[in-house]
């Protein structure tokens, strides 16, 4: 199994973590990072980490001139496009499995790399909660629009039908629509592309509306990171990967959203549901999967340091 994460020196702190979470789940699986704009430190600190965990990982170079030459994103930097040169850094590869760098694996995911992919293109989770208007702009109905940030990736499809070629000039013909190569992935891979479970992306601050659902990886999108503010929700797991792997992260600070703590007592207070709902079900994640993820999660730490293979885990029901 194939696991690739793009990354620039922002994201270091979530690369990290996402490479321990996901080996110490899937501790037969092979790595790749591609350095889409890491400085020298910090791809030394990568190297010493993935080699002192035992982890097989190698750094990809992205080419700076063409992810320079795309459309600047507006609210991310260029190394989102790394995955799109994927067919050409891995040219070996048939298929990878990508996840972002703000993500944790929280599971064994062999299943994904099982996918029998077919002539698809791409696999990935719906997104809904896209903009509808962008829906509306490119075509795509709801529901069949998926997040790149967890993507089974058909590289010797891409290959074979010049697909990265397709996606790029589709950026560079239409900078104007939103989430770039998100979408440049869905336009060009539109009717083929296979949908996954949600649970195989769930998103942190969806969590109110996934009360029975079992991640099987978290996705920390949108503006708060894990790393560098304890707003988001589910930061608590992502905490425990933090301190687990010993990667050196400072803990984040709390950094209180006012106003959100404020609508959010007056929403209580008047009873409003939806704020009652997002309290029940922080306490149901905390209880019904944090808290025994946790407890599993410090047993494979502490039998990885005493040497061993971090113990199998039962695949969530």
């Amino acid at each position: 199994m194939i696991i690739v994460s793009a990354s620039d020196n922002n994201f270091v702190p979530g690369l990290l973590v996402l490479l321990y979470s996901a080996w110490i789940n899937n501790p037969d699986a092979r790595f790749h990072v591609i350095d889409a704009g890491i400085d020298s430190g910090n791809l030394d600190r990568i190297r010493a980490f993935c080699a002192g965990n035992g982890i097989d990982c190698s750094i990809l170079r992205a080419d700076a001139d063409a992810l320079a030459s795309l459309p600047k994103p507006k609210h991310w930097t260029s190394a989102t496009y790394a995955r799109l040169f994927l067919p050409d850094l891995l040219p070996e590869a048939d298929r990878v499995i990508h996840v972002d760098a703000d993500a944790i694996v929280n599971s064994d995911i062999s299943e994904l790399w099982d996918l029998d992919l077919g002539d698809h293109l791409v696999a990935g989770v719906a997104d809904t909660t896209i903009d509808l208007d962008l829906l509306e702009q490119i075509g795509i109905a709801l529901g069949d629009y998926i997040n790149a940030g967890v993507l089974v990736m058909n590289l010797a499809q891409w290959r074979r039908e010049g697909t990265a070629g397709k996606m790029v000039r589709q950026l560079i013909d239409h900078p104007e629509l939103a989430f770039a190569d998100q979408t440049a992935i869905n336009v060009v891979a539109r009717g083929r592309i296979l949908h996954l479970a949600k649970e195989f992306n769930i998103f942190a601050r969806e969590f109110s509306d996934r009360k029975h659902m079992r991640p099987r990886i978290i996705h920390y999108s949108g503006q708060f990171k894990p790393w560098t503010s304890r707003i988001s929700p589910m930061t608590e797991v992502f905490d425990a990967y933090r301190v687990a792997s010993r990667a050196d992260i400072p803990a984040p600070p709390h950094g209180w959203d006012f106003k959100r703590l404020r609508r959010t007592a007056l929403g209580l207070v008047c009873l409003r549901p939806k704020y009652w709902r997002r309290v029940a079900c922080r306490l149901h994640y905390r209880s019904a999967f944090s808290a025994p993820h946790i407890r599993d999660l410090h047993t494979k730490a502490a039998a990885v340091r005493r040497g061993g293979a971090p113990p199998e885990q039962a695949t969530p029901s």
